[in-house]
């Protein structure tokens, strides 16, 4: 539950974005007579819309959508309404069409947002200027994917393997090889959930002697109580040399490589089809940006998924990236569309009987695919309340507000992880969501055959009162740092060792009370009275007598040891 709970915030993560865009532009160089600007005006223009760009005011895509001959600045504007012809797509991504008032309408915008203002007139800005600050913002994809050793390359070596798996075993369906890749990593996980169940053995083998330790304070839930209890238990587990914690460490050490794994999924484009990762990034761009700009004005839920989108060109072809060679986004948009032709015939399938599982499932789509939220929510469900009886539960003491708080955690934990897988299953796709009901249920399987081969203990209630019994036998000494010393035989060193020290300070704490009973009284007189010697026979042999009592029960307890 834990690994389920970090991996649906990382894809929380994922799916969202920082308000604020990076937008770095290039060193801008004019022409004389060509620019109306300076060079120097320009870079602060160019300065001027980097650092105002932001998710919901994207100054790049705005100046290429006026460069296209839209105004996105416009309150009145509508993308959805973009429906270009193929004469007067390729004028406007020739730059043909460019819309000046949008320009200086997005300047102005600019300007009002900035807290640097602009310290020139820019209303005579021209074509040419516009046309140098787009080229100023246009980047180099990279199309070749890293080489050597590193964590990117060794999951793209992961990635081909569960492309294999798919081409060669899956007959090309990518929804049955991601669930058998999934059953290969539950058997190479194999060793560390067989550690964890030793260890849940290990620890419930304690069980009954915890029991006795909480039973001991049961009824009291005073911090100070509740603190010392807690304190026993530790010193309990420590002379068992067991930590109750050890058992979390292989989720640990899995909880990586589940991340990995779930990226090599979500991205096939870059792990499976070897693309380069920078390639997988611009067409997501692509494919987002708005159709003002030159894009396909989609929408996925996650920066880093390109299934859908290739769902997309394997259903409609590689002309369907046709606009990639004029995207102004990109310098090299025409190189990358050529390096992805020879991709597009690779592409696995990813649909089941004509159900395209690339998309995402919605309520204005394939109403079939909202049966994967709620498969989800039913498997989530099931599994964590199965998986609990396989484990061992914690330590509670029974009846008590232990137990109803550990009860009530684990219903919040039926609802709320279900819940939230269910929610997170709205913004990938389908097969994503495919891919964790079968992980889970696989993860199910494993849980309950290891649980038969390795059954935690069963313990009776006469194996708690034997316990109980040992427990409250059991006095533990600690060690002093006196241990090896002779000691006195007439006990005149005991308060130097812990196992005498509170009997020894009992016994002086004794006699001084009895010496100060003792002491005479004085009158308060104007003339001192003369000391009068007092028969002390009967005092000295009380005195003597508590004192060899003392020593007695010291020596028996010397003789017992």
């Amino acid at each position: 539950m834990a690994i389920l709970c970090l991996l649906t915030v990382a894809i929380l993560c994922g799916c969202g974005s920082s308000n604020k865009k990076t937008l770095t532009p290039k060193p801008i160089s004019v022409e004389s007579g060509v620019n109306s600007l300076s060079g120097e005006q320009m870079s602060q223009v160019a300065q001027l819309l980097a650092s105002t760009c932001t998710t919901d005011f994207d100054t790049q895509q705005m100046l290429i959508a006026a460069y296209r001959g839209y105004d996105m600045t416009n309150a009145d504007f509508n993308d959805a309404n973009v429906n270009e012809s193929v004469d007067d797509k390729a004028g406007r991504d020739a730059g043909k069409m460019i819309n000046m008032n949008a320009v200086k309408n997005l300047i102005t915008a600019a300007n009002a947002k900035a807290s640097t203002k602009l310290q020139f007139d820019y209303n005579g800005i021209n074509k040419e200027d516009v046309k140098t600050l787009v080229a100023a913002f246009q980047t180099d994809v990279a199309l070749d994917a890293p080489t050597g050793f590193s964590l990117d390359v060794l999951l793209t070596w992961i990635g081909k393997a569960l492309g294999w798996l798919t081409n060669t075993l899956c007959f090309g369906s990518y929804i049955v090889g991601i669930c058998l890749f999934a059953v290969i990593i539950e058997i190479l996980m194999l060793p560390f959930a067989i550690r964890q169940q030793k260890h849940s053995i290990r620890q419930a083998s304690l069980r009954p002697k915890e029991m006795a330790i909480r039973n001991k304070y049961k009824g009291r839930t005073d911090q100070v109580t509740m603190r010392k209890m807690q304190e026993e238990i530790q010193e309990f587990y420590q002379r068992e040399n067991v930590s109750p914690y050890s058992g979390c460490l292989p989720l640990l050490i899995q909880l990586p490589i589940i991340m990995a794994l779930y990226s090599i999924v979500m991205n096939p484009l870059h792990y499976v089809l070897g693309q380069a990762s920078g390639i997988s990034t611009a067409l997501s761009t692509y494919y987002t940006a708005a159709r003002a700009a030159g894009g396909m004005g989609g929408a996925l839920g996650n920066g880093q998924n390109t299934i859908t989108l290739l769902a997309e060109i394997k259903e409609k072809g590689a002309d369907f990236l046709g606009g990639l060679a004029n995207f102004q986004y990109f310098s090299n948009g025409g190189a990358m569309l050529e390096k992805l032709d020879d991709m597009a015939t690779k592409i696995p399938n990813f649909s089941i009987g004509g159900i395209n599982f690339g998309l995402t499932p919605s309520f204005e789509g394939a109403y079939v695919l909202l049966l994967v939220p709620v498969l989800t929510f039913g498997v989530y469900f099931l599994t964590s309340k199965l998986n609990r009886k396989f484990m061992m539960a914690p330590s509670t003491a029974a009846g008590g507000a232990d137990e109803r708080q550990v009860a009530c955690s684990n219903n919040m934990m039926d609802i709320t992880m279900p819940l939230m897988s269910t929610f997170f299953t709205f913004m990938v796709p389908a097969l994503i969501g495919v891919y964790w009901i079968f992980r889970s249920l696989i993860g199910l399987l494993k849980q309950y055959i290891i649980s038969r081969i390795m059954p935690l203990p069963v313990f009776t209630k006469e194996d708690y009162k034997r316990a109980e019994k040992e427990m409250a036998g059991k006095r533990v000494v600690k060690k002093s740092e006196n241990v090896g010393k002779v000691r006195s035989l007439h006990h005149i060193d005991d308060e130097d060792f812990e196992d005498t020290r509170e009997r020894a300070l009992a016994r002086k704490a004794a006699l001084e009370a009895q010496a100060q009973e003792q002491k005479p009284q004085v009158k308060d007189t104007p003339f001192e009275a003369a000391p009068i010697k007092e028969d002390d026979r009967k005092n000295k042999k009380g005195k003597a007598q508590k004192a060899e009592e003392v020593d007695g029960a010291t020596d028996e307890h010397d003789n017992q040891n």
